[in-house]
């Protein structure tokens, strides 16, 4: 009975998590799963790692001219000539750990940025072919699907002058990381920085632990923007960025379901991944609606919650312009829309008094 109710737990879990196609799951990836959610040690299981294929980090592209879902262009990694435009702004997607190109908030994000600036050319990646392994071997592949990504910038920039000053990078849980390993690769090869990176909820598991050029960190772009939504679970806790968003402190989301999965001490109270998802949901919800997600500059949780032990300074969650510094807190909806402006402004009002 114990066994059953675990599997099933751990199946709703994986359902959560991706809200795509059902895929097999294997054992490996039932006992990483709940490893993680009960912060357990993840296991080698003496598996080898094998090098990136070219040919398995597949490039989709969107423009103003092809919006539609399905209607993407297919990119050749080892070509990109279909992108000489000195003018565009390219934005790369990158997933996360047992996703895909098919999960619904690639079309969602892909969507609100061509709807704000139709100059984009959005680019969703898909290295799927290694996010659907265990996660000690999705971890692997990271910096080598960043040096990839990394490369493709870099060619772009120097053999079709297309400036760096152009170029945007998201990337959610794994791809969070996969998104400073992009950036370190760029700045290797051109001796420059692209503008911005986007990190949603990047991944803490293996992370935690790496001294920080081994992980995404500040240095990796000229601003690194985070949004920390499942810190100490799925997400990575501490600040990585030059600027870090904590709503609603960075570890639990208002809204998100728990899940009781009982081992042999008892009941362990674990936060499903629907908290670490929130950070691709408030990211796409402000870029639909610039200025929406308010948030103020202080140094941890519990003095924003005692607002008048904070700076007056504020920033937006998910301005694509801001060059702001700093770990910044805010609260949020428990559905959307999920922006709480009024409750944060009513907070900071009597805080202030």
């Amino acid at each position: 009975m114990h066994k059953r109710v675990v599997q099933l737990l751990l199946l709703f879990c994986v359902v959560q998590y991706g809200r795509s196609d059902s895929f097999f799951l294997s054992d490996d990836i039932k006992h990483d799963l709940f490893n993680i959610y009960t912060g357990a040690a993840l296991v080698e299981r003496g598996l080898m790692r094998e090098p990136v294929k070219l040919e398995n980090v597949k490039l989709y592209l969107y423009t103003k001219h092809n919006k539609e879902k399905d209607s993407y262009i297919p990119l050749d990694i080892t070509n990109p000539s279909p992108l000489n435009n000195p003018r565009a702004k390219i934005a790369f997607i990158i997933h996360g750990w047992l996703e895909h190109k098919d999960v619904s908030w690639y079309d969602d994000l892909k969507d609100a940025l061509l709807k704000r600036d139709s100059s984009y050319y959005v680019i969703q990646v898909d290295w799927s072919e290694y996010s659907h392994l265990g996660y000690l071997l999705s971890s692997y592949t990271t910096m080598d699907i960043g040096a990839i990504i990394g490369e493709f910038i870099s060619d772009l920039n120097r053999n079709y002058n297309i400036p760096l000053s152009n170029f945007l990078v998201i990337g959610h849980s794994l791809g969070g990381q996969i998104s400073g390993y992009t950036g370190k690769k760029v700045q290797e090869l051109t001796n420059q920085k692209i503008p911005r990176i986007v990190a949603l909820d990047p991944a803490g598991p293996l992370f935690s632990s790496r001294p920080e050029e081994e992980r995404l960190n500040q240095h990796d772009a000229e601003v690194v923007h985070v949004i920390h939504t499942n810190g100490g679970t799925f997400g990575y806790l501490d600040k990585c960025g030059t600027l870090d968003f904590y709503p609603n402190g960075g570890s639990f989301q208002p809204g998100c379901l728990k899940a009781f999965i009982p081992d042999l001490d008892g009941f362990k109270d674990i936060i499903i991944a629907c908290d670490h998802q929130r950070s691709w949901k408030y990211f796409t919800e402000a870029v639909a609606r610039p200025n929406s997600f308010k948030a103020r500059k202080c140094s941890n949780w519990l003095k924003f919650t005692t607002s008048y032990l904070c700076d007056d300074e504020y920033a937006y969650m998910g301005d694509l312009d801001t060059k702001q510094t700093g770990d910044f807190y805010l609260e949020t909806n428990s559905e959307s829309p999920y922006s709480a402006e009024k409750a944060s402004f009513v907070r900071s009002f009597l805080g202030d008094l």
